[in-house]
């Protein structure tokens, strides 16, 4: 592996720069959860080029405030956090910016802006950028009514909302079990909850539409990956969303525990549409390597494409696809070579 040299510096410092840009303090949103090592291993794993050339420049809103949750120290095994969470939520949040971060300067199709502070939902703040991000974003970040609109506003009018995993949990009391405090997030996300077996469990991942311009990366063909994986119940359908990657229920060993869906349908990444907005969502992002595992981050970059606006997908709801469909649309929508 190469040395953290020059060129991670300079990235490093446009970083904290874009950081500094937000509401909140550069001090909420360092990376001192990323150790140099895992720094080398994301600088070495993420695209050297864009997908497709944006068509003007692009921002990325990247919104990482965790509230209540994990909570105290005090309530894990011997007093002490385990080692996938602090305080502020997720260690993984911290290497999630980074990379998007250092993907960004690297192949210039966006620069991203991190902030906690809710004051950036409103509507003259939303307008600097062009799509928002909620990384792991545990618990109920506001409940202003404007801001909860302007959020709908700014999706629904042709923004973009990227989910990644505990986002599924945004706008919920954890303190409360996980009680939703604003179900249209949900419907707009396409899934609530966090239901899951252990945070390194070892499955068979089935890419469901191999043709998708988000999935082209893996090739066509499913993968194994460890991770947490959550299983999801209403909101989610896939009358409302395109499914991308789901667990291969025939490949994994899910014996155990009672089956958490009867149909066995469970949906690990999608995307959707929202009046003139875009929606992606993915469930993998609990565990660090993630953010260095090159074939992810290039998904990732497609996804960011594509809720940015430059990267046409269909999003097409899975219930309503026949054979034929994903093929035509996924011919319709190609970025080229």
């Amino acid at each position: 592996m190469k040395p953290l040299g020059k060129s991670l510096a300079a990235m490093l410092l446009g970083f904290v720069a874009s950081v500094c840009q937000a509401p909140a303090t550069a001090d909420e949103n360092t990376d001192d959860r990323c150790s140099p090592d895992e720094l080398r291993k994301i600088e070495a794993a993420i695209p050297t080029k864009a997908i497709v050339t944006p068509v003007k420049a692009r921002r990325l809103l990247v919104f990482d405030l965790n509230v209540g949750y994990p909570g105290p120290p005090t309530r894990f095994p011997g007093r002490l956090y385990p080692a996938h969470v602090d305080a502020r939520g997720h260690r993984s949040i911290g290497h999630a910016n980074m990379a998007f971060a250092l993907m960004g300067r690297r192949t210039g199709a966006f620069e991203i802006v991190i902030s906690r502070d809710p004051a950036v939902f409103h509507p003259e703040s939303l307008r600097r950028f062009d799509a928002v991000c909620f990384n792991n974003t545990v618990g109920n970040p506001f409940d202003d009514p404007s801001l909860r609109e302007s959020l709908l506003g700014f999706v629904r009018d042709g923004g973009g909302l990227m989910g990644l995993h505990g986002a599924s949990l945004t706008f919920t009391d954890w303190s409360k079990g996980g009680r939703d405090t604003w179900p249209e997030f949900g419907a707009l996300l396409g899934a609530r909850g966090a239901n899951h077996r252990d945070y390194r469990e070892r499955i068979f991942i089935k890419v469901e539409d191999p043709g998708h311009p988000l999935t082209r990366i893996f090739g066509g063909a499913g993968f194994e990956y460890c991770s947490e994986f959550f299983r999801f119940h209403s909101p989610y359908s896939r009358e409302q969303l395109r499914v991308l990657l789901s667990i291969d229920t025939a490949k994994t060993d899910l014996s155990g525990r009672k089956p958490e869906r009867a149909d066995n349908d469970y949906a690990l990444a999608w995307v959707r549409s929202y009046g003139r907005g875009r929606v992606f969502y993915s469930a993998i992002g609990h565990n660090a390597e993630v953010f260095w595992d090159p074939q992810m981050l290039q998904f990732y970059l497609g996804a960011i494409q594509f809720v940015l606006g430059d990267l046409p997908a269909p999003t097409t709801p899975s219930a309503t696809l026949t054979p034929a469909v994903p093929a035509q649309d996924n011919a319709r929508q190609s970025p080229g070579p």
